[in-house]
């Protein structure tokens, strides 16, 4: 039984790359309580900011590139179901847009200030989905699902979770005032649930993180999407297997070039690439 315990992890390990080549990742931190279910990840001055998903404490966490030095600072607005996190100049994206159930009509986005002295709130986005009409799905069997979010070329990119296909859906959320109910953008096919974003702006790159909608030894991956005219060039993606399973759930852009990603459960929980991004790209 010994030999079976040692032997499964690494036959899990080895399924999760099938099908796509393996992005090496550094395993980095196993984090505090305070951030165990660490959903949203941003960069921010020479680290990055995180914060937790639904039942959690209204807070958010910045550390350093080794997952050291955290400091928690509160939020002013409630955590229903906080899910990813985005930079956009001085101001910091909130989106509380997780919806396993299908039944919310109260997403939303907010816009946060951060500085020395903490956290304020200056706006609130309110979202509703213009393709939406049924609000009493059976769990999971729904595709208005939302975790990541990326600050896109001057737009607000939401892009969700979608149960039932493991497309996911592009929506662009107006920065200011509520101009209605939002309308699907694009479709397209990751084969994986959408758990995390990132925006290169140099490079014109989407970074996306997800997995597969299975329960024993999840599948983890990491795309790389060229982004042209305000669209994202599907064809033209890169698809990543990762080595280690789990459920990762954000993925952020680091200040030296590679890739950190987060997940939750146990063992290590902040990981950077091996490889830098202008190395992954071709």
């Amino acid at each position: 039984m010994r030999f079976f315990a040692f032997l499964l992890p690494a036959l899990l390990a080895g399924c999760a790359v099938a099908g796509a080549p393996v992005l090496s990742l550094v395993p980095l931190a196993e984090f505090p309580p305070a951030l165990s279910e660490s959903s949203g990840l941003a960069p921010w001055g020479d680290g990055f900011v995180s914060h937790n998903d639904s039942g959690n404490t209204a807070e958010l966490v910045l550390f350093d590139t080794t997952g050291g030095g955290l400091r928690r600072l509160p939020v002013p607005v409630p955590n229903r179901d906080w899910e990813d996190i985005a930079r956009a100049g001085p101001h910091l994206y909130l989106a509380d847009t997780g919806n396993n159930g299908g039944r919310r009509r109260d997403l939303r986005l907010y816009r946060l200030s951060l500085a020395e002295q903490g956290v304020t709130r200056v706006d609130i986005l309110p979202l509703r989905y213009e393709e939406q009409r049924h609000f009493a799905p059976p769990r999971h069997q729904h595709n208005f699902d939302a975790e990541a979010l990326a600050w896109v070329e001057g737009e607000l990119w939401l892009l969700t979770k979608r149960w039932l296909d493991q497309y996911s859906s592009l929506y662009v959320v107006p920065a200011g005032k509520d101009e209605g109910a939002l309308a699907e953008r694009q479709r397209f096919n990751p084969r994986m649930l959408v758990t995390g974003a990132d925006y290169d702006a140099a490079s014109h790159t989407l970074l996306l993180v997800g997995y597969e909608r299975r329960w024993l030894g999840r599948r983890a991956f990491v795309w790389l999407y060229p982004v042209r005219d305000g669209r994202i060039d599907e064809s033209a993606g890169q698809r990543w297997g990762l080595e280690w399973t789990g459920q990762f759930e954000a993925i952020a852009l680091g200040a030296d070039g590679h890739l950190y990603l987060t997940r939750e459960g146990r063992g290590p929980q902040l990981f950077r690439s091996q490889a830098a991004l202008a190395e992954l790209l071709p």
